[in-house]
Parts: C-alpha cells; sequence; structure tokens
C-alpha cells in the first residue's frame, strides 16, 4: 500500500542537484508543495486482469488498459505487473467535492459493462478491483470433526456438517463433502473479494443444546475474503488437542493518525513460519480504538521446533510488511496447561506516539553526477513518532576507498547538505552522513544513516546510467504529464532551474503516474523519479 506522510511530521527530500551543461546551480532548500484543499493528493487503482486472461478478454502481449473518468478527466493508461495486475497513480489531479463515475477499457473499443462511483478523499485513496467486477476466486471451507466424532457428538455414517454465516444469510448451507476417508468436510464457496465473513458450523439441524451448534456463547469465525483461491483448515468447537491457541494483538493508532493506514479501506495481516508467510490471516479491530487482534490456533510442534517468527503487513502486500531491513518478530510458543496464554501484543513497527522516541532518517540518496566541480546533494526522509518537527540536522561527507563505505576520511568542507567534488575524489567513494535532529525533546538527536555513492567519482553519474524511466508525455505538456517507469517508483520531483523544489509526490508505489502541473509557471525543469532502493531517473521537462 502507498503511504502519505503529513508535512509536519516528514520533509523529504530536504534538497536536490540540478546541473546545467556548463553552469553550475546551487541548490536551494525546498518544502513539498501541499495539495491545494480541495484537491486529493493521489488516487491509486490496481486491476487484475486475471479472469480477462484467461477467459481470452484480455491478452497481455498485445493489449493496453486504461481507466476512464468523467468531469473532462483525460484517459489514462494503466502499466502491467506481476500477476496480471495493472496499476497506475493520479497525484493531485481529482477533485474531492466531486464525485466521479468511472470504468476500465481494453485497447480503444472493449468496455467494461458495469459503472463504478466514487468519491476522492484527501490523502491517498486506493481503487483495488477485478476487470468487471468478476474475481477468479473461490474459499474452501474446511472443518475436521475427529474430536467431534470422539466426544460423540458426530457419527460420520449417519450426521452431516454445515456451515452458517453471513455468506447464507445464517441460514444452513449445503452438506458439507466428506474428504476421502478423512475427517475432513468441505464446501465451497465464491464470495465477493475483500468482504469479512463471520461463520459457524453444526452438525445435521440440531440445536445447541445437544451439542450440535459448535462454539456456544463464543465469538464468531471470522474472514476476510482474498480475491485469489483460499482454503481454511478449522476444528469443530475449535478442539483439536495437536493445537493451542496463539493471539496476536497490533496498535495501528500511528499509522491512522499519519493516515498511512485507513480503517475503512485497509486490513493489516500477520505472516510468518507458522503461515507460510501467506496474508490470509487478518486481524480485526476488537472494539472502537486502534488494536488488531486475531485467535488463531498453531500446531504443538512449534513448542519444540524453535519460536514463531512474523511481521505485519498492510493489505498483505510484502511491500507493505513492517520492520523493513529489520528482523522477524519472534514469540516463544508455550502450553497452556498452566493458565499461561500465548499473548503478543505490540504497536505496527514499533511505532508508540506515547513513548519518547529519536526522530530517525531514511530513503537516503546522493543525487547529481559524480564528476569533478559538479555539486552533489544528500537527500533523505525525517520522520518523529512524536510529531516534532526538524531542527538543524547535521550533515557530513566522506571519501571512501571501497564501494562498501568500510574505509573512509572525512572531508573537510563536507558539511553542509549539498558538496562540490574535489580532485581527491576521483576514483573514489562519496559517501553522505545525516544526523537528525528534532526541534525539542529529551531524545531530539537521532543516529546518523550513512548512505555510499552507487559508482566511484569520475565514473557514470546516476543520472547518466539510469534507465528508470521509460515515459514522459505529453512533454512539452500543459495541464497533465503521465510518468512511466521499467520498475515501480516510490517519489518524484520537480525542480525549477534555480534549484527550488516545486512538486513533491511522495509515498508512491507504482509504475504509472499522472500529474498536474496547473500551478507551474511556464519554463524549464527537472523531473527525478526514485525507488525506494534509491535508484534515480531524471529527465527535462517544458512547461508551456
Amino acid at each position: 500500500m502507498n503511504f502519505c506522510m503529513p508535512s509536519v511530521l516528514s520533509r523529504k527530500v530536504k534538497m536536490m542537484m540540478v546541473v546545467v551543461s556548463t553552469l553550475l546551480i546551487l541548490i536551494a532548500s525546498g518544502e513539498p508543495l501541499a495539495a491545494a484543499p480541495d484537491t486529493t493528493w493521489s488516487v491509486t487503482f490496481s486491476v487484475n486482469m486475471s479472469k480477462a486472461v484467461k477467459d481470452n478478454v484480455f491478452h497481455p502481449a498485445t493489449d493496453s488498459l486504461y481507466v476512464l473518468l468523467d468531469h473532462g478527466v483525460l484517459p489514462f493508461r494503466l502499466v502491467p505487473g506481476p500477476g496480471y495486475v495493472y496499476t497506475g497513480t493520479m497525484y493531485n489531479t481529482l477533485d474531492t467535492t466531486l464525485t466521479y463515475h468511472y470504468k476500465f477499457r481494453i485497447n480503444q473499443s472493449t468496455w467494461e459493462t458495469i459503472i463504478r462511483t466514487f468519491t476522492p478523499q484527501p490523502g491517498m485513496v486506493n481503487i483495488s478491483v477485478w476487470w468487471n467486477d468478476i474475481a477468479m476466486n473461490y474459499t474452501t471451507f474446511m472443518v475436521n470433526m475427529k474430536q467431534a466424532w470422539l466426544n460423540g457428538w458426530f457419527n460420520p455414517a449417519t450426521d452431516s456438517v454445515m456451515i452458517t454465516g453471513t455468506m447464507n444469510n445464517w441460514k444452513i448451507s449445503p452438506k458439507m463433502s466428506r474428504v476421502g476417508v478423512s475427517w475432513n468436510y468441505s464446501y465451497v464457496y465464491s464470495l465477493d473479494p475483500g468482504t469479512v465473513q463471520h461463520y459457524k458450523y453444526r452438525i445435521n439441524e440440531g440445536d445447541s443444546t445437544l451439542g450440535h451448534y459448535e462454539l456456544i456463547w463464543k465469538p464468531n469465525r471470522m474472514i476476510r475474503i482474498p480475491d485469489t483461491l483460499l482454503q481454511l483448515a478449522d476444528d469443530y468447537n475449535n478442539q483439536n488437542p495437536g493445537k493451542r491457541l496463539m493471539t496476536f494483538k497490533c496498535n495501528m493508532a500511528y499509522y491512522v493518525k499519519t493516515h498511512r493506514f485507513s480503517i475503512a479501506g485497509n486490513f493489516v495481516n500477520v505472516a510468518g513460519n507458522f503461515n507460510n508467510n501467506g496474508a490470509n490471516d487478518v486481524l480485526f479491530r476488537t472494539g472502537t480504538d486502534t488494536v488488531y487482534a486475531l485467535d488463531k490456533y498453531i500446531d504443538t510442534s512449534y513448542f519444540h521446533s524453535g519460536p514463531l517468527t512474523f511481521k505485519f503487513r498492510i493489505d498483505g502486500l510484502q511491500s507493505a510488511a513492517e520492520l523493513t531491513g529489520k528482523p522477524n518478530r519472534t514469540y516463544a510458543f508455550h502450553d497452556t496447561i498452566n493458565l499461561n496464554p500465548n499473548i503478543y501484543s505490540c504497536y505496527y513497527n514499533n511505532l508508540d506516539p506515547s513513548v519518547p522516541m529519536r526522530p530517525w532518517a531514511y530513503d537516503l540518496a546522493i543525487q547529481g553526477n559524480l564528476i569533478h566541480l559538479q555539486i552533489v546533494t544528500g537527500s533523505y526522509s525525517y520522520e518523529d513518532v512524536n510529531g516534532i518537527r526538524e531542527d538543524s540536522s547535521t550533515y557530513r561527507w566522506y571519501r571512501s576507498f571501497d564501494a562498501l563505505g568500510d574505509s573512509v576520511a572525512s572531508i573537510d568542507t563536507g558539511k553542509y547538505i549539498s558538496y562540490v567534488v574535489d580532485t581527491l575524489d576521483i576514483g573514489k567513494w562519496l559517501v553522505f552522513e545525516v544526523t537528525p535532529r528534532a526541534a525539542r525533546g529529551d531524545s531530539a538527536v537521532g543516529r546518523p544513516v550513512r548512505i555510499v555513492s552507487v559508482t566511484p567519482v569520475g565514473g557514470v553519474g546516476i543520472d547518466e546510467r539510469s534507465a528508470l524511466l521509460s515515459k514522459l508525455y505529453p512533454n512539452p505538456a500543459t495541464g497533465f504529464i503521465t510518468v512511466e517507469a521499467k520498475r515501480e517508483i516510490s517519489r518524484i520531483e520537480i525542480v525549477d532551474l534555480n534549484g527550488r523544489t516545486v512538486l513533491v509526490a511522495a509515498g508512491l508505489q507504482t509504475r504509472a503516474i499522472r500529474l498536474s502541473l496547473a500551478h507551474l509557471a511556464a519554463g524549464s525543469y527537472l523531473l527525478n523519479a526514485s525507488t525506494k532502493s534509491g535508484e534515480h531517473g531524471v529527465v527535462h521537462l517544458v512547461r508551456d
């Protein structure tokens, strides 16, 4: 999922290098341009075309996919990604006071047969659908009845198993089918992706007094239906001597506060060694607060085979997993015979706003041509979980004798965010370091963070070697531009020839984005796109 940070909490990329063939231009600090009050930050469309491909409606090798909206919005071509999922982002383009009708179209003639509507909201809007809203998904409900048989509740020769829940308006489903000679019984539903289903199992159509209705006086089972195939593996009445209950709790308070997580539109799941790092163990809100919880029965073999290892994710996406670059969470799963329950509680990404915490810098990059007498500039993102603004962060430049930055020498003049490449740097790698500082607080000074240049000085600069961007059109432009990339981009900046940052689109996860240039004056600009891994692509942009 994409994330948009409010400018009070995150001021990303403080300065950017501008090179004009024979002229050096000093870079001035620039703030990201905030969206107008009536303009959404961004809208990301994601369309799964798997079923359309399977039905020969769509041919990825030759066909293109577009999204078309009313209110004068021009058609926008989406770009392909893994699993026949096509995506595109419109940034600062749509009016939050309007309701838009839209459809997706293959090439120039094949339209969806449904009409879609949505009203943009300030912040991040994510629309994830299937072509024509027809998903290629089936959910198999499977329940093991062995313990029910041992308890005398169930006789496979005379009894049947059924499901009752929201998927059938709490009526009785058709009889579940026995899987071979096992104790497992299954039934397949085709349910709407994204819906949350509540359910329980029943034996025959008996009443609760005979033990025919599981989980008496206990909460319903819950499952969020994915847009893929899913097979559940339940035990009747949650009775299985080979499993124990594990409760996961995750507080999303900071992510809700900073608009990175929408209670209405997003979900959080846990992925680990106990579920093959899958995306279907979803946590649900336990009340009106921001705590999400999941009760899961886990095999007792984990008592002895090592700890549970896991991370929480937003929307089941590996790219949106917490603790980036850090080890998994661990928990010593144990028996509960001594009334010692297995409960794991945390804040998502360990960000607890009530606890004083150091600020931190991330997304570091060195921007510019690594050539003698050229200006290079360090860029980074600043964040403080306590909401304290940045003030007087310090910078240092080093030259390294290896590409890993293990052997470095401090540069006496390298105390600013920008640095003019010296002759002593030729053949060596540059290292940029930032120590983030908050304006106040006992934990005002963060830890220094470094990044090493991709190539040594005198080699090919980042801008020259990058093949990140594939298209920018129209160029020259008047109202809007579309940027397409060969890899997923996380950030776009536009600077004028005085070095001022005039537009920043941050928190992206897309290979295609449409940007509004309505507030830009006519003239020449440089557009810089970057990925999370630090790859950059720069193109010359003309605003008519």
